[in-house]
């Protein structure tokens, strides 16, 4: 495991000389580097899933929110931030859910009558605006 040299000394068998490279350092770079990437890729992965099953319910934008700050804390050392700067992205989140969702009770964007009389949806889903758009590039 050592090496012994002219002094008596011991050197490690790990140890890189002056002007040589060491890539036993450079493969645990390495190693490193994919494992964070390979852990915010399955963090991605899970967020989307979580912000599908969270659409429609209170907490749409507070789950994921709480879970970016999870990730931080696991990734980064976080310890010597305050605590309020977490508790204060939960809490904003937590008040764009519920003005989002006593918005939509509340009255407000319900649908208005077109010349038709017909009710006409003021706040279109995205598939319902790239359907239009595709229908009106198309005869």
């Amino acid at each position: 495991m050592a090496a012994e040299n002219g002094h008596g000394l011991a050197i490690p068998s790990w140890f890189a000389d002056p002007g040589e490279g060491d890539v036993l350092a450079w493969v645990a770079l390495a190693l490193i580097v994919l494992a964070l990437y390979g852990l915010v890729t399955l963090y991605a992965a899970f967020d989307r899933w979580a912000e599908r099953q969270s659409h429609g319910t209170p907490l749409a934008r507070t789950i994921p929110t709480m879970l970016l700050i999870a990730l931080l804390y696991e990734i980064f050392p976080l310890g010597h931030f305050n605590i309020l700067l977490p508790i204060s992205a939960i809490l904003i989140a937590m008040m764009a859910d519920w003005s989002r969702f006593h918005l939509a009770r509340g009255g407000v964007g319900t649908p208005v009558n077109d010349a038709a009389g017909t009710q006409a949806d003021t706040h279109p889903t995205p598939s319902q605006r790239s359907r239009a758009a595709g229908d009106a590039g198309h005869v």
